[in-house]
C-alpha cells in the first residue's frame, strides 16, 4: 500500500490545484452557488437552522457535520454573546463552535446584530473641519480682495448713480451697514443716500425708527438730495470706517486679510492721534488697540477705557492700576496720554507702536480660534449622534457644515440640503451629480446617507474582525525577543489606527506602513509584488470565480485579499447591514467547505492523511499546548506524532501540556518547513501503528532511531 506521507504529498504538493479541482466538482460547485445566493436573504437564527442546505454547508464547512442534528445546541452557540467570557459558546473546550459563532452575525435574542452606522468616517469629518478652517481663509481673502477694490474706486464715485450703477462699490457699501437687497430695493437705497439728514421725514430718519442701519449709511456719504457729490463721496475717515464694518459684517474680522488691512493702517493713523479721544473715535485703532491686549472691543466701555488711557500709572489709586486685570495696565503704559487726555508730541513711540502690533498680530484671532473649537467640537458631537439627516438639520451643526462647503443657508431650503445629503455620489444621476454645482457634489461626497435619509453602515478598509486578524497574524511573526516585540505593538497601534482612515486602495497602497505590515502579517514581504500586482490583487472580487486573486496560480495572494474590503473600483465597501455574514465570512466558509470536502475525500482514503491535512491547514495558527488539547482531531494527530499514549488524557490538563511542549516547538509551527518535518514524523509512525507501510522510507529512518525495546523516541525537532 502506499504510504500515508506519499498520499498525503498527492493532496498537499500543489494544495492550491488540489483544492481548485476539488471545488470545481458538480456538488461542490452547486453547494456553493447556492450558499452564495442565498445565504444574505437569512435574517435569524431560526431561519438559517431551518434551511438545511445553508446549515449542512456552514456545520461542513467547520468540521461540525457530525453535529448538524443538534439544533437547539447550535442555536445556543450562534446567540452567544462572544463578548462575555461566561457565555455558553466561550465556555465550550471545543474550538471549532467559536470559530462558528464568530462566522456569523446574530445577536443574543437571534436577530441580525445590528451595525453601527455612521454619518461621516473620521476622514470625512477631519476633511469637512479642514474645509471649514479654509473657508474663512478664502472669506478673509475675497473680503481684503473688495476691500481694496473699493478703496481704490469709491473715489472716483461723483454721483449717487455713478455709485447705484456700479454693483461691487454698492454691495461693499450696502454690506458694510449690515443692509442687503433682500431687505432693501435699489431705489430705497438711493433714497437713504440722498436724504437729508437733517429732515426727520427723510427717508434715511424715517427708516431708522426700523432700522438705525439706514441713517449710518446715508450719514456714511457726501451725497446731496439732487444725487451729486459734495467733494468726495466719502471722506478718508469714513472709507476706513466702512472697510472695518465691512470685515465685521462679512465674519472676517479675526482673518489674517483683515488683520493686515488694520495692522497697515494702524501704523499710519496712529501718527495723527493728538487726544485720546481721536483714538476712542477711531474704530479700527480702537478695535486694534484693546485686541492687542486682550480685550474685547464690543463689550468694553469706552468711558471706563478713557479713565484707563488717561491713567497716571505712578499712582496707585489711578484707574487703571485699581483693576484686576493687569491687561487694563499694560494698555495704559502701551501710550503716552496726559492725565486730561492730551499728547506730549506723540500718542505712542515707534517702539510702543511695534510692540503692540506685535502683541495684536499674536491676539487677533484669539476669540475666534476658541470660537472655532467651540463650533468645532459641537460638530463632531452631532456627526458622532447622527443617525439621519434630519438629524444634522436639527443639529447646532447646521450652519458649520453648509460653510465648511461654502454654500449659503440663507440661499439654500433644507429642502435641497436634504436632497444633497441623500445623494449617492457614485451615482452620476443623483440630485447632487445632475446639479453639476461642485460644492453639492462635495458635500454629498462627505456624507454617509441612504437615499432614505438614514445613515448607512461605515465603508471601511477592514472589517474590526479582520483587522484583529492581521494584527494577530503580524504579532506571531514579531519574533521572541523583549525589543522585536515592543517593535511589534508599535507597529500594530500604528496599523490598527491608520487602516480606520483608509478610504481606497490607493490611499492604502501610498503608506508604505501599512502595505509592509500587510505583507508581513500575509506572508508576503519577500514576494516582491510590485504597486500594480497589489492594486490587483486587492481590487479582485473573492465570490467571483475568475478574479485575479481566484486563478489557481495567484491562490497564495487570497488570503491577503480576502482580509480587505476593496471594491473592484479600488473603493472602500460599506460594511453590510442586514445580513448574517459579512463577504470575508462568506467567502472563510466556502473556502473551509472546500478544504472539508477534500479532507474528507482523503480520509476516505486513510484517516491518517485526513488528520495530516487538517494539521497543516491549522499549524500555523495553534500558538498554546491548549489549543491542540481543545481540538481532538488536532489532539489525535500530536499523540501520534510525538508518541504519546492516548492515555495521557486522563492526566492533568496542564501536565498534559507540559508533555506536549516538552516535544514540540511551538514556534515551530509557524516555518513551513519544520510542520513538513513533524507530518512526515506522524506520517511514519501513523503507518507503523496501522501496520500499512511498513516498508516506508522514512520509517526506516525513524526506526533507525528507535530504543531497545522498540519504542520511537521523539525528540523536539529542531532546524
Amino acid at each position: 500500500m502506499i504510504s500515508t506521507y506519499l498520499l498525503y504529498r498527492t493532496y498537499a504538493a500543489d494544495l492550491p490545484k488540489t483544492l481548485s479541482r476539488i471545488s470545481a466538482q458538480t456538488d461542490v460547485s452547486n453547494a456553493a452557488k447556492y450558499y452564495q445566493a442565498n445565504i444574505g436573504n437569512v435574517k435569524t437564527v431560526d431561519e438559517f437552522l431551518n434551511n438545511s442546505r445553508l446549515f449542512t454547508y456552514a456545520m461542513t464547512a467547520y468540521g461540525l457535520s457530525d453535529m448538524a442534528y443538534a439544533k437547539a445546541f447550535m442555536k445556543k452557540v450562534l446567540t452567544s454573546d462572544l463578548t462575555d467570557s461566561k457565555s455558553f459558546v466561550n465556555k465550550l473546550t471545543d474550538t471549532r463552535f467559536l470559530e462558528f459563532a464568530k462566522a456569523f452575525q446574530f445577536s443574543t435574542d437571534g436577530t441580525l446584530a445590528s451595525q453601527p452606522t455612521v454619518a461621516q468616517n473620521s476622514t470625512e469629518e477631519n476633511d469637512t473641519i479642514g474645509l471649514y478652517t479654509q473657508q474663512q481663509v478664502n472669506k478673509g481673502i475675497a473680503a481684503s480682495t473688495e476691500a481694496t477694490y473699493y478703496q481704490a474706486n469709491i473715489g472716483s464715485v461723483t454721483s449717487v448713480d455713478q455709485l447705484m450703477s456700479n454693483s461691487r462699490l454698492l454691495n461693499f457699501a450696502i454690506t458694510a451697514f449690515g443692509l442687503s437687497s433682500s431687505n432693501a430695493s435699489s431705489a430705497t437705497i438711493r433714497a437713504v443716500l440722498t436724504s437729508d439728514l437733517s429732515d426727520p421725514n427723510s427717508v434715511a430718519n424715517t427708516l431708522s425708527n426700523s432700522n438705525p442701519n439706514f441713517k449710518l449709511l446715508a450719514s456714511a456719504f457726501n451725497f446731496g438730495t439732487d444725487g451729486s457729490v459734495n467733494g468726495t463721496a466719502q471722506s478718508a475717515g469714513n472709507i476706513v470706517s466702512a472697510v472695518s464694518q465691512y470685515f465685521n459684517a462679512t465674519g472676517t474680522n479675526a482673518t489674517p486679510a483683515a488683520a493686515a488691512y488694520k495692522t497697515q493702517y494702524y501704523k499710519a493713523a496712529i501718527t495723527s492721534v493728538t487726544s485720546v479721544d481721536d483714538l476712542l473715535s477711531n474704530s479700527t485703532l480702537y478695535d486694534v488697540a484693546l485686541t492687542a491686549f486682550g480685550l474685547k472691543p464690543n463689550t468694553e466701555s469706552q468711558t471706563l477705557i478713557r479713565q484707563i488711557l488717561t491713567s497716571d500709572l505712578s499712582d496707585p489709586d489711578s484707574v487703571a492700576n485699581q483693576q484686576t486685570n493687569t491687561a487694563y495696565q499694560k494698555l495704559a503704559a502701551a501710550f503716552s496720554f496726559n492725565t486730561d487726555g492730551s499728547v506730549n508730541g506723540a500718542a505712542q513711540t515707534s517702539t510702543q507702536v511695534s510692540s503692540l502690533i506685535s502683541l495684536y498680530s499674536s491676539n487677533y484671532d484669539a476669540t475666534q480660534k476658541t470660537s472655532n473649537a467651540t463650533a468645532t467640537s459641537a460638530y463632531q458631537d452631532a456627526i458622532e449622534a447622527a443617525t439621519s439627516v434630519q438629524d444634522l438639520l436639527n443639529s447646532t451643526a447646521y450652519n458649520y457644515i453648509l460653510s465648511a462647503y461654502g454654500i449659503d443657508p440663507l440661499k439654500t431650503s433644507k429642502y435641497t440640503i436634504t436632497k444633497i445629503l441623500q445623494s449617492d455620489a457614485s451615482d452620476p444621476n443623483s440630485f447632487a451629480n445632475q446639479s453639476h454645482n461642485p460644492a453639492y457634489i462635495a458635500m454629498a461626497a462627505a456624507f454617509n446617507f441612504g437615499s432614505d435619509g438614514k445613515a448607512k453602515t461605515a465603508q471601511v478598509a477592514q472589517t474590526s474582525a479582520n483587522l484583529t486578524s492581521t494584527v494577530k497574524l503580524y504579532m506571531t511573526q514579531a519574533g521572541t525577543s523583549t525589543a522585536a516585540l515592543d517593535q511589534a505593538e508599535t507597529d500594530s497601534n500604528y496599523y490598527a489606527t491608520a487602516i480606520g482612515a483608509i478610504t481606497n486602495v490607493d490611499d492604502f497602497l501610498k503608506d508604505s506602513k501599512l502595505v509592509k505590515f500587510a505583507l508581513s502579517a500575509y506572508g508576503l514581504k519577500d514576494a516582491n509584488l510590485s504597486t500594480s500586482d497589489l492594486r490587483k490583487i486587492l481590487t479582485s472580487d473573492p465570490l467571483d470565480p475568475k478574479s485575479y486573486i481566484n486563478k489557481v496560480e495567484n491562490s497564495k495572494y487570497r488570503p491577503l485579499a480576502v482580509a480587505f474590503n476593496f471594491g473592484t473600483d479600488g473603493k472602500t465597501l460599506d460594511v453590510p447591514a442586514g445580513q448574517s455574514q459579512d463577504r470575508s465570512q462568506i467567502v472563510e466558509t466556502m473556502d473551509n467547505y472546500v478544504e472539508q470536502t477534500m479532507e474528507s475525500q482523503a480520509g476516505d482514503q486513510s484517516d491518517g492523511v485526513r488528520l495530516a491535512l487538517y494539521f497543516q491547514k491549522k499549524a500555523s495558527s495553534i500558538t498554546s499546548a491548549y489549543q491542540i488539547l481543545a481540538d481532538k482531531a488536532l489532539l489525535q494527530f500530536a499523540q501520534t506524532a510525538l508518541g504519546l499514549s492516548s492515555y495521557m488524557s486522563a492526566a492533568d490538563i496542564d501536565t498534559q501540556a507540559k508533555m506536549i511542549t516538552q516535544r514540540l516547538t511551538l514556534t515551530d509551527l509557524q516555518d513551513p518547513t519544520k510542520v513538513n518535518k513533524i507530518i512526515a514524523q506522524y506520517a511514519a509512525l501513523y503507518d507503523a501503528a496501522n501496520s500499512t507501510a511498513s516498508s516506508s522510507p522514512i520509517l526506516q529512518i525513524l526506526q533507525g532511531s528507535s530504543n531497545s525495546n522498540g519504542i520511537i523516541t521523539i525528540d523536539p525537532i529542531t532546524t
